[in-house]
């Protein structure tokens, strides 16, 4: 009967892991997502309205809610207060972004307000297509990785409950 139960919880916990892994491919997928809709609207915002940053992100902010929107947040009050370089690269250092993430939202954000109109423009058109890119894997990865993942986790728990029954 010992052995049944210590089977029951080692399974409980595999497929709790295995369900966290494709969380992150998912948290990972919805926060890519909300930046990709967040760059269409500055695209829209500057190239139509010609609104400013604040607006722009002011009117995305009041219409999302997740992680992208709490860190834009952040990132418009660090930038209202001119606060250190340092202090606003962070804003966007969420734990469900690669390296590679980072350090694209770090230089994206860095820079964003501080081009010529027209330079500044082609810049969002270029991260338009290049989040599109990082995006389509993210969706992929979300969908064989993730899902790898939760089934590799409940298997890996029957296994284990087989072996010690």
């Amino acid at each position: 009967m010992l052995k049944l139960a210590i089977g029951g919880i080692l399974c409980f916990i595999s497929t709790y892991l295995g369900i966290t892994g494709k969380r992150y491919y998912d948290k990972r997928y919805r926060y890519l997502s909300d930046f990709n809709d967040f760059l269409l609207a500055l695209i829209d915002g500057i190239s139509y309205s010609k609104d400013r940053l604040s607006e722009i992100s002011k009117k995305y902010l009041a219409s999302t809610k997740g992680l992208f929107g709490k860190n834009l947040n952040e990132f418009l009050y660090l930038i209202e207060s001119s606060q250190e370089e340092d202090k606003i690269a962070k804003c966007f250092d969420c734990k469900y972004l690669k390296r590679a993430d980072k350090e694209y939202f770090k230089e994206f954000f860095l820079t964003l307000g501080k081009l010529d109109y027209d330079t500044q423009i082609s810049r969002l058109n270029l991260s338009k297509a290049e989040i599109e890119k990082m995006l389509s894997k993210a969706e992929k990865d979300c969908k064989s990785t993730g899902n790898l993942f939760s089934k590799l986790g409940l298997l890996l728990g029957i296994a284990i409950m087989i072996i010690l029954a």
